[in-house]
């Protein structure tokens, strides 16, 4: 109940209960048609035919009510249903000279009256109608029993029934009341924990943006010769100023085309070229676009760090992207023969494959797995599912070129 709107559990659990009893309603008279098959197995001699016929009509108006469950149909039920146990009284009656029998069968017919709950899914009113049950039937029993001339029988099973409705309905009543004091807190706790998730997704993510310009830039700053900066270096930085101090980043991704989302790929590709790292992409480049938004941004964005990283650190111009599809995720490869490194090793104030790749690719449902060591080259695998968003927050903003991802989001 606890997982139900607080508004609509009160109602869910009265007709979940409601639905167990019509079920267990026609258990009783499975039961009493069995039990009057058994004894006429055993005594050749007893008509129990009309007796099991006279359960057909209560079946079928448990499957009426159960398909309407309206007043009306309640009342038709309880109608039939008297008519049902006193015809079903008179056969028993007449045929069966056992008495403890006799009791057990006319209780399992008048159960059917008692657990049929009426109309509604008020507590309360199961309970009202559940009493009218056990009154009609009483009723069309002892009619039955009097023209028969019999003795009365205390149709002990259907009182005991009556209680367990009662005491369902109160423990349900008692659960619902708690649930509704509880389910507030639950849903507090709930919000403050997505948004302390959604400050943790923002952070995370501004710091993967703060290193993969703002420090990226000045590395090749430092790398590059005296005089005057580069002018594409310098568009970059002021690109990339101006999406720092802007609110562009925050914005969710919205949905992106299939070329527009290959042009971003291959956007960053072209970047690191330019920077005089030779990029050899295999594999189809186009199934990155059957990625959602957000995870196409992301992947573009460790990509490009995985290249730059390539570019600042392997000791080698030359690497290779390889992009594949099997059928489950989108997988990017990232490979180099250069110096390698050991991951073990690296200090926790390296921020670029931990926080702008495995975390970066992390929050969208991704997986990172890296192979490398001193001497053997670096491989980066990226996979990234179809459909699955599973981060706290959507990757946002531009970084490098990604003013080609936003026109294309």
């Amino acid at each position: 109940m606890l997982g139900i709107p607080t508004h609509l559990a009160p109602r869910v659990n009265a007709w979940s209960t409601v639905r167990a009893f019509h079920a267990a309603a026609i258990g009783s008279l499975v039961a009493a048609a069995i039990t009057l098959l058994l004894f006429r197995a055993s005594d050749p001699d007893v008509r129990v035919l009309g007796a099991v016929l006279a359960l057909v009509p209560m079946l079928g108006m448990i499957g009426v009510h159960v398909q309407f469950s309206t007043w009306r149909s309640a009342i038709a039920f309880l109608v039939v249903g008297g008519a049902c146990a006193w015809w079903f009284t008179h056969v028993v009656q007449s045929e069966i000279a056992v008495p403890w029998v006799t009791s057990y069968l006319l209780s399992l017919v008048v159960i059917p009256l008692v657990l049929v709950g009426g109309a509604g899914a008020v507590p309360g009113r199961v309970v009202l109608w559940s009493i009218a049950g056990l009154v009609v039937g009483r009723i069309a029993t002892t009619i039955a029993i009097v023209q028969v001339g019999g003795a009365g029988h205390p149709l002990v099973l259907a009182w005991v029934t009556l209680v367990f409705v009662v005491a369902i309905v109160l423990v349900a009543g008692r659960s619902t009341a708690r649930s509704q004091r509880v389910q507030p807190e639950l849903l507090r706790s709930a919000r403050e924990e997505h948004v302390s998730a959604y400050r943790s997704g923002v952070e995370a993510e501004a710091s993967a943006i703060l290193h993969d310009t703002v420090l990226n830039h000045l590395g090749a700053i430092a790398l590059a010769p005296d005089g005057p900066m580069d002018q594409h270096l310098a568009r970059t930085v002021e690109s990339d100023v101006a999406m720092l101090t802007g609110r562009e980043w925050l914005d969710p991704e919205p949905r992106a085309d299939g070329g527009a989302a290959v042009e971003a790929f291959e956007h960053v590709v072209e970047e690191h070229r330019a920077h005089g790292l030779e990029v050899v992409v295999t594999g189809d480049p186009s199934v990155i676009a059957r990625l959602e938004p957000a995870a196409v941004t992301a992947l573009v964005r460790a990509v490009g760090q995985c290249l730059a990283n390539v570019r600042k650190h392997a000791g080698t111009d030359t690497a290779e992207v390889s992009v594949f599809d099997d059928g489950v995720a989108c997988t990017v490869m990232v490979v180099d023969d250069g110096r390698g490194f050991d991951e073990q090793q690296t200090g926790a104030d390296r921020m670029g494959l931990r926080n702008s790749v495995r975390e970066r690719v992390g929050r969208v449902g991704g997986d990172v797995q890296v192979w490398s060591s001193p001497g053997t080259g670096t491989s980066v695998m990226m996979t990234v599912p179809y459909g699955a968003l599973t981060g706290s927050v959507r990757s946002i903003g531009r970084t490098d070129g990604d003013d080609h991802l936003e026109s294309a989001s």
